[in-house]
């Protein structure tokens, strides 16, 4: 991550850490929903070994009763 403005001039050390923490939340947020995503079409076993924290999350939002049509991800 550059710590130039678009401008190219160099951002205020406080500017470069509230980027980075928006950089890393945004990384969170599409590891979730990357994540949730592989569990809901099938890749549990695979979400519970890598991601156990994230399992545990899904087993509790989600069952097996309800199909990938009623969630909202149909491509």
């Amino acid at each position: 991550m550059s710590n130039k403005s678009l401008d190219g001039e160099l951002l205020p050390p406080t500017r470069q850490a509230e980027n980075r923490v928006v950089t890393v939340e945004g990384l969170r947020v599409k590891l979730d929903s990357a994540v949730e995503i592989a569990f809901l079409y099938g890749a549990t076993e695979w979400v519970r070994l890598n991601h156990p924290s994230h399992y545990e999350r899904l087993l509790m939002r989600f069952d097996d009763s309800t199909s990938l049509e009623n969630r909202g991800y149909i491509h």
